[in-house]
């Protein structure tokens, strides 16, 4: 008897029909999968590379813009005045094109150029602007350009820059403007000493309170054009200052590394020096390097081409400062003798974060700045004058225009690129189910 073939067994040829299904399957599932994987790791390498990369980026940001008549002020900021020892709010003031020339009398009444005047030309005067920023690491730079209309001669006690100020009983707010706590040269009775603390030429520098320890990079033009010393080669001060409390100042190295006791902090130091004059304006660069823990600034009376400047290492008497927010700043000071010192131009450049990330400004010119090993200057009142010098980023200014700034930063860029993983993953999965119900 013939027996029929079981229909619930499947021929040879349809299993190995089967077989072959399967292993096709699998072979895709396992595409699929090692894809996945691939993709996975591709994207994470991306997040890591653009946040190394955002990590290391080198910002500039314009803080106060009023050459060739413009009216910039870049960041929220507030200020500090002094008057021998006392707070006040009298100064800085701003003088706009059309009271100009109530500033510049003294050179010409036909000037315009608008002016942040810090201290009148009078004695044992001071004033700063603050601003805060956050620091990712590497070297912090930060120029200004300044003039003065009247003063002594030769004028003093010249400008301050603050670096990595970290403050805890102040901030960067309304509240603060002229009432931050610190105090000054001649608040402490520093000018009354016969020879002056901490320099022989310093002024009434105000010390803003500060939970860390803080440098003050000073260039003074009294030094060398009158006040002379051994030691004492060039136009700058140095100081690692400390004041957490906001009423105790007190300044170090000490005794001074180059004058010896009784000053402190680094005085005079630098090579070359000049005596500028009434109206001239004067460029000042500062840089810090924290990888290798030095100081450098230089000096620069552009109407005349003069120069002064210092490199210092700081060694084991300072610590560079981790990443965070800072306040940073600028100020001006007068001693026995003064001028109406007054900024024209501020710029922060390093690894900041400019705050807000996105802004958009009307304002009187557009400022435009790129990398380059040349410096050009061009100023147009009370003369006009070209000045080069060698720093590393060229500063232009233009007609007037609307400036648009967007700055993505490493949250935003990451936050797009978990997103586009997020997007990836789901897809392969949609895959991965349809082969498999394909396969059952």
């Amino acid at each position: 008897m013939q027996l029929k073939p079981r229909s619930s067994l499947p021929s040879l040829v349809e299993y190995l029909k089967m077989l072959n299904n399967y292993r096709v399957m699998s072979t895709k599932t396992r595409l699929i999968t090692t894809a996945s994987a691939i993709l996975i790791v591709a994207v994470l390498v991306i997040i890591g590379a653009v946040t190394k990369a955002q990590t290391s980026q080198s910002y500039v940001q314009v803080i106060l813009n009023l050459l060739n008549g413009q009216q910039y002020f870049g960041v929220p900021h507030i200020y500090q005045g002094d008057n021998d020892g006392a707070p006040t709010s009298q100064w800085p003031v701003y003088y706009g094109p059309s009271t100009a020339s109530q500033y510049w009398g003294p050179v010409s009444s036909s000037i315009n150029q608008p002016v942040l005047m810090m201290v009148p030309a009078q004695f044992s005067s001071a004033s700063a602007m603050f601003w805060s920023e956050t620091y990712s690491g590497g070297s912090v730079t930060i120029t200004m350009v300044s003039t003065f209309s009247e003063g002594s001669s030769p004028p003093a006690d010249g400008l301050e820059i603050y670096l990595f100020l970290k403050p805890t009983m102040w901030g960067i707010s309304p509240q603060y403007n002229y009432t931050i706590p610190y105090k000054s040269a001649a608040g402490e009775g520093w000018l009354t000493y016969l020879p002056s603390y901490p320099s022989r030429a310093e002024g009434d520098v105000i010390y803003p309170q500060s939970s860390t320890s803080y440098l003050i990079i000073q260039w003074d033009p009294w030094w060398q054009t009158a006040a002379t010393q051994s030691g004492a080669t060039g136009q700058w001060n140095v100081y690692i200052m400390s004041n957490p409390s906001g009423n105790n100042p007190s300044v170090s190295p000490s005794p001074s590394p180059n004058l010896g006791w009784p000053y402190a902090g680094w005085d005079g130091i630098g090579t070359g020096y000049f005596k500028p004059n009434p109206g001239d304006r004067i460029n000042i660069t500062v840089t810090y390097n924290p990888s290798t823990n030095m100081l450098s600034g230089v000096a620069t009376d552009l109407n005349t081409g003069q120069s002064a400047g210092f490199t210092l290492n700081l060694g084991n008497y300072y610590t560079p400062p981790d990443s965070g927010s800072y306040v940073f700043g600028i100020a001006v000071s007068t001693g026995d003798a003064y001028a109406n010192w007054a900024l024209l131009y501020v710029v922060l450049m390093g690894n900041v974060k400019p705050s807000p990330l996105t802004t958009s400004t009307t304002t009187p010119a557009t400022v435009t700045v790129t990398t380059t090993s040349i410096v050009t200057s061009t100023v147009t009142s009370p003369v006009t004058t070209t000045v080069t010098s060698t720093t590393t980023y060229t500063v232009t200014t233009t007609s007037p225009v609307t400036v648009t700034t967007t700055v993505f930063t490493t949250s935003s860029i990451i936050q797009t690129m978990i997103i586009a993983l997020i997007i990836i993953i789901v897809v392969l999965a949609a895959a991965l189910v349809t082969v498999t119900i394909r396969r059952r």
